[in-house]
């Protein structure tokens, strides 16, 4: 339930380099889906608990943009979700989940591997704002919150929602890159991580990723 190894195995032994990655993602750009992924998350995060399994709908109340400032006007009942179109992933496919952790791991063919995270969070400070709390998830896990980057990932409502990242290089040659949100007021979080074997594989994969996972609130 804690907020500390929410990002740790996504983020782990990261930013040796770190490298742009501002605009992978634009809004609009993929159709409705009602498959919600998850992804990659730590020993101690299988303990908390799980998002349960919404049915995301293209009307499903939310703002058509979700910044920073809009979450304190999300309702503390309300849960954001990912909905992932997987039909539209071409090379990617399926390879693991785990529902206690709120996780979901896809792999390409190239061998690049994006895992998806949604779950909540309970012990988050609703009163200090979605940007705070998603500086948190990062800093936690011990990434430097001078370096995150502002990430725009498309919503079911044609608009975007904002998000924060982070990439680099990693001690074992790889290559990753972290994109996360946090929502204070109902206390949860969203996370995409993508790992490849090469900085020129990590832009492309990434936003093939990001721009099917739309977000909804549900």
């Amino acid at each position: 339930m804690s907020i500390t190894s929410r990002i740790t195995t996504a983020g782990a032994a990261t930013v040796i380099a770190v490298i742009a990655l501002a605009g992978c993602a634009g809004p609009g750009s993929t159709t409705p889906a009602s498959e919600r992924p998850t992804s990659t998350a730590s020993s101690a995060a299988a303990a908390a608990a799980a998002t349960p399994t919404p049915t995301p709908t293209a009307e499903a109340a939310m703002p058509t943009d979700l910044t920073f400032e809009d979450g304190a006007a999300l309702s503390t009942t309300k849960l954001p979700a990912f909905s992932l179109e997987v039909s539209a992933l071409g090379d990617w496919k399926q390879t693991g989940e785990d529902p206690a952790s709120g996780t979901r791991e896809y792999t390409k063919s190239d061998g690049s591997v994006a895992t998806i995270t949604q779950q909540r969070i309970t012990d988050l400070d609703p009163s200090i704002g979605d940007r705070a709390a998603t500086e948190q998830l990062f800093t936690a896990s011990g990434l430097p919150a001078a370096q995150l980057e502002e990430q725009l990932l498309p919503t079911m409502t044609d608009g975007t929602a904002q998000f924060l990242s982070i990439a680099g290089h990693n001690s074992d040659g790889s290559w990753s890159a972290t994109v996360a949100r946090a929502f204070a007021k109902p206390g949860a979080a969203l996370i995409v991580k993508v790992q490849t074997s090469s900085q020129e594989a990590l832009r492309p994969d990434l936003h093939e990723i990001l721009v099917h996972a739309q977000v909804v609130i549900v």
